[in-house]
């Protein structure tokens, strides 16, 4: 009896051992990606923070944007325009399910582009639509009460995405997002991490790795440490300074793209000094933009002009930069009544000294270097600065109640593929009198007639000549100052293949990258 109990004992062990080593090599064999990124996804919602579930793949949009910022289709497959602009139709991509297996239909695209308009009027409101129709199944028609040439590229905005109606409870509130893209979402713990696994359905391109994690860092060192240690295989953002020292290590890949992202200060020109255009001009001119670019950033990046980097199309390529001049920004403050009247180095008017809260925030690591840098070169003409670094929330929020002199901000330019957007938002005054990140409670009439000009025109030439002319006249009036374009950096382990850099940052296209 004993040995038979014995030899059950041994086959129990060797049955539990089997499963073990099987439950092993199923782990080995399912790619699981991770990422470490800086931005947290606020909502769950992405029809009110669409950023990120663009980026990771588990939303779509009606349009994409391409490698060389181009609106391409996505989920709509074709679209046109009427001869008088006001009517759009667009034809759905065959073949598309959502991840719960209901089918993509015009009739449920209509419904979550109108939830959509409502949860992210900030944005869409600035689209003149009166109406969305589903004319059958396959086709979808937005009428507009005036020309907007712009609608496409708005469409691209992860907010627009196209989600299931299980997605909701019975008052249209978000339940768990299910859309359309190569992977769905598992699961979410705020300012900790995102879970998504492979969608073996999708209607393109079937990703390579089975699971994807984005985990939430804001700071960049602890990216790093995560990067060192293998526990992550991408880390995003990365400085200069620390992603030169991957260069040479032949276990990791250094990335770089140049993207539709400005580097500038914008002033708060609600109140003194900078009410007075003399002033903005004033620190433009103090500040070495080249010193910035070759010590704070390595050589990654080039000095700003005008609002868009030259490689984009909608850039003024005739704006030159303010040239460091120290003697002409005295000059002009003293024009402003800006002079030191102690001798203690620090300017004054009517015996109040010139000192300014600069405020700025980490998760773009190489701000607060930026802000010291230039903190230095203003004191050089008089200019005394309390610099604030504080993270994104805190410090955008100090920014929308005013309790600000000069916001020092990585400026994201092409979110939507066309110019609409961010003269919207960030130049026109009904932008700049509300919260934002463009210049602070600025108008300009000239400046507002050629925007609404330019979104109700559809002449694309004609456009570029409206914002062109914006552009040099915002350079003039300084309500902001550009310093310099961005290089995003990502650094990946040796083993990741087909990861790239979006140049208007519209997705990271995981479903592309394969782990070897």
């Amino acid at each position: 009896m004993k040995r038979k109990e014995g030899i059950l004992f041994i086959l129990l062990a060797l049955v539990v051992l089997g499963a073990g080593c099987t439950d092993k090599e199923q782990n080995e064999e399912t790619q699981i990606l991770s990422i470490s990124g800086q931005w947290s996804l606020n909502n769950i919602d992405p029809h009110q923070s669409g950023y990120i579930p663009q980026r990771l793949g588990y939303v779509e949009t009606l349009v994409g944007v391409d490698y060389e910022g181009k609106i391409i289709p996505c989920l709509a497959s074709s679209w046109e325009v009427s001869n008088d602009g006001k009517k759009w139709t667009f034809t759905l991509r065959d073949g598309v399910r959502f991840h719960d297996g209901t089918p993509l239909t015009a009739e449920i695209m209509k419904n979550s582009l109108e939830r959509s308009f409502v949860k992210s009027a900030a944005i869409f409101g600035k689209i003149p639509v009166t109406s969305i129709e589903a004319r059958d199944n396959q086709t979808l028609v937005i009428n507009l009460n005036s020309t907007f040439p712009a609608l496409p590229a708005y469409l691209s905005r992860g907010e627009s995405a196209a989600l299931a109606p299980g997605s909701y409870d019975g008052n249209n509130n978000l339940i768990k997002p299910i859309g359309t893209g190569p992977f769905i979402f598992e699961s979410w713990k705020p300012e900790e991490e995102v879970i998504l696994i492979k969608n073996p359905d999708y209607w393109g391109q079937v990703a390579s790795v089975d699971k994807v994690i984005y985990r939430i860092t804001p700071e960049e060192l602890t990216r790093k440490m995560l990067l060192d240690s293998k526990d992550i295989q991408i880390t995003m953002i990365l400085s200069p300074e620390i992603a030169e020292k991957y260069t040479e290590d032949s276990n990791y890949n250094v990335l770089q793209q140049s993207v539709a992202r400005v580097r500038m200060i914008a002033f708060n020109a609600e109140k003194e000094p900078f009410n007075d255009k003399r002033v903005r001009q004033a620190v433009n001119y103090a500040i070495d933009r080249e010193a910035i670019v070759n010590y704070v950033l390595h050589g990654y990046g080039s000095n700003a002009a005008g609002l868009f980097p030259p490689e984009f199309y909608w850039a003024n390529k005739d704006i030159a930069p303010y040239t460091y001049d120290i003697e002409k920004a005295k000059t002009l403050l003293n024009e402003a009544g800006w002079t030191d009247s102690n001798g203690d180095g620090i300017l004054d008017k009517n015996g109040k000294p010139l000192k300014l809260t600069f405020i700025t925030y980490p998760e773009r690591a190489e701000l607060p270097p930026i802000a010291e840098v230039i903190q230095q070169q203003l004191e050089k003409v008089g200019i005394k600065t309390e610099l604030m670094v504080l993270n994104y929330d805190a410090a955008n929020s100090l920014r929308n109640k005013g309790e600000f002199d000069m916001f020092l901000i990585g400026r994201g330019l092409l979110f939507v593929p066309d110019p609409d957007e961010i003269m919207m938002t960030d130049y026109h005054s009904s932008g700049t009198l509300i919260d934002g990140s463009g210049a602070y409670r600025w108008h300009n009439d000239t400046v507002d007639k050629l925007i609404e000009q330019a979104r109700a025109t559809s002449d694309e030439a004609v456009r570029k000549e409206f914002y062109d002319e914006i552009q040099a006249i915002i350079v003039e009036e300084a309500p902001v100052a550009y310093l310099n374009y961005y290089v995003n950096i990502d650094v990946t382990t040796s083993n990741i293949k087909g990861y790239r850099l979006h140049p208007t940052e519209y997705s990271l296209d995981l479903q592309n990258v394969s782990i070897a």
